[in-house]
Order: structure tokens, then C-alpha cells, then sequence
């Protein structure tokens, strides 16, 4: 296991209510590091990866924010990207933030009986440990 494994370990065992967490690199859409605790199979985490990059940089979210800055009247590219998102599925909330300038994401997938505030709090809280393993 490497130290990203290892590190979203240590978030899935902190917070109450994880089912998984992982690092996604946005520029490639390849799993950085990624810890479940039901031991999903690769190729569905691989495409949950290639999901959350689409989600934070695809062309369409993209589209569409050049769109509502035309429609605002303000010019060029002064916010491209989403730095935050939160899903809500049948079973599970999922809470994404983009780490190290924009380079990545971190996403903690949650029981739906976690506070969704207290996701986001735990999520935040552990960056600082995460963080600098991206590379």
C-alpha cells in the first residue's frame, strides 16, 4: 500500500459514516491513491476517477462557465474550474474539493447518515495530511 493508500486509510478509519476516499490527479483522471472500506474492484474505481475529472474540468462545466461569465459581461478566464462539489446518490453522499492549487481532488464518499456538514468539516480537516503526498 502506498502513502496515498495509506492516507486515505487514515480518512475512511477518522470519519464516521466513510465508506471510501480518494485522490483523483485532474490534468490525467487517474486514481492517485484511494482507500474502500468494501474493496470496490479496479475498474470501477478507475471509472469513478475519470467521473470526478469530467465533473471538475470536462468541456461541458467548462461551456457552460464561459456562458454564464458572457452572460455577466466579464471578460477572460478568471475562474475556470469548480473547486467544490457535493453529490447526493441513493445510498451515499460524496463530497469532492480540489487540493493542491487545482491539481487534484480529494473525494470522501459517506454513509447518508453522516451530518453533511461534519462531512465537509472532516474532509477539510484532513487536507493538511494529504495534501503534500500529491505529487
Amino acid at each position: 500500500m502506498g502513502r496515498i493508500d495509506e492516507a486515505c486509510k487514515e480518512v475512511v478509519d477518522r470519519v464516521d459514516g466513510a465508506a471510501a476516499c480518494g485522490l483523483v490527479d485532474l490534468d490525467t483522471g487517474k486514481l492517485l491513491g484511494v482507500h474502500s472500506a468494501s474493496q470496490h474492484p479496479q475498474p470501477l474505481t478507475e471509472a469513478v476517477a475519470a467521473a470526478v475529472k469530467d465533473l471538475f474540468r470536462g468541456p461541458n462545466f467548462g461551456r457552460i462557465q464561459q456562458m454564464v461569465r458572457s452572460h455577466r459581461g466579464v471578460s477572460g478566464d478568471t475562474e475556470p474550474h469548480s473547486h467544490e462539489a457535493h453529490i447526493t446518490s441513493a445510498g451515499n453522499f460524496h463530497f469532492m474539493k480540489t487540493i493542491k492549487g487545482g491539481q487534484a481532488v480529494i473525494v470522501l464518499v459517506t454513509r447518508k447518515t453522516t451530518n453533511i456538514g461534519m462531512g465537509w468539516a472532516m474532509l477539510k480537516a484532513v487536507i493538511p495530511t494529504v495534501e503534500p503526498l500529491v505529487p
